[in-house]
């Protein structure tokens, strides 16, 4: 016996069975046609909806609608296609960042006169490194930013975008835990202070860096190296002896300074540095 098709009367109804991927095919294809806007767009954005139904919701006239198909997870091919063309930019967006967006669209689609666009294509993890090659030479700051973020953005790419004349490009590169050691060697030693920065904070610089940032002329960066947790001792100890008192108190701070560094910096020539030491020396002694 066939199953009775249940068609939800009230808006609540109606938008709870457009959204629902258990939800009827027969009955998303009634809810395809409701007077509701939002209703249509849950349906279009609905992964258990025919294709012959998202056919037709493509051409809708409202755009909410017209982005729930672009980003359909089981959209076919030749309506993402149709859509990459659509005059309003936010469908365009909405096909770039589908994960099932084919090559030919997304090529297209990095082309786009509208940065927004281009980034939902940088940022989508299914780009091919060919793309992500064009957009990491992009006019738009913010697009080479969101290449150098993707997670999937392949080595030569990173070092291009490590000498990319942003600065912001290049704190990306350095915050990308999928940044290569030699590549955070050479950051290292970047011209702008925020980079060597985050260079300190990527879980992958080696042990030789963070000595060589221990050192660093702005008191800003070797701050941040007396700030890690997993600063070595022998690095801390270095600190602990730095000519800036703002330093040596941030060393103070760190939970994993030994006692005997605490020791000295309780000391130290500077109240601040002192009361800091004695403080996490105390700390110590609690039951």
């Amino acid at each position: 016996m066939e199953k009775t098709k249940y068609l939800p009367r009230n808006l609540w109804e109606r938008l709870k069975a457009a959204e629902d991927p258990n939800t009827q095919k027969e009955v998303l294809e009634e809810l395809a046609n409701d007077k509701n806007l939002v209703v249509r767009a849950r349906v279009a954005g609905n992964p258990n909806t025919p294709e012959k139904v998202l056919e037709r919701l493509a051409e809708d006239k409202k755009y909410n609608v017209r982005a729930g198909v672009a980003k359909n997870p089981n959209a076919p091919k030749e309506i993402l296609e149709k859509l990459a063309k659509d005059e309003e930019f936010y469908i365009r967006a909405r096909v770039a960042e589908n994960p099932h967006a084919p090559k030919e669209v997304l090529e297209r689609l990095a082309e786009d006169e509208d940065w927004v666009v281009r980034v939902k294509v940088a940022e989508n993890p299914n780009t091919p490194k060919e793309i992500l090659e064009k957009l990491a030479e992009d006019k738009d700051r913010y697009v080479r930013v969101v290449v150098a973020k993707n997670p999937n953005t392949p080595k030569e790419i990173l070092e291009n975008l490590a000498k990319d004349k942003d600065w912001v490009v290049r704190v990306v590169v350095a915050k990308n835990p999928n940044t290569p050691k030699e590549i955070l060697e050479t950051l290292a030693k970047d011209e702008d202070y925020s980079v060597r920065v985050v260079v300190e904070n990527n879980p992958n610089t080696p042990k030789e860096v963070l000595e060589r940032l221990a050192e660093d002329k702005d008191w800003r960066v070797r701050s941040e190296v007396a700030k890690d947790p997993n600063t070595p001792k022998e690095i801390l100890e270095m600190l602990a002896k730095d000519k800036d008192w703002v330093v040596r108190v941030v060393v103070a701070k760190n939970p994993n300074a030994p006692k005997e560094i605490l020791e000295t910096l309780a000391k130290d020539k500077d109240h601040d540095v002192r009361d800091t030491a004695r403080k996490r020396i105390k700390s110590f002694l609690r039951p």
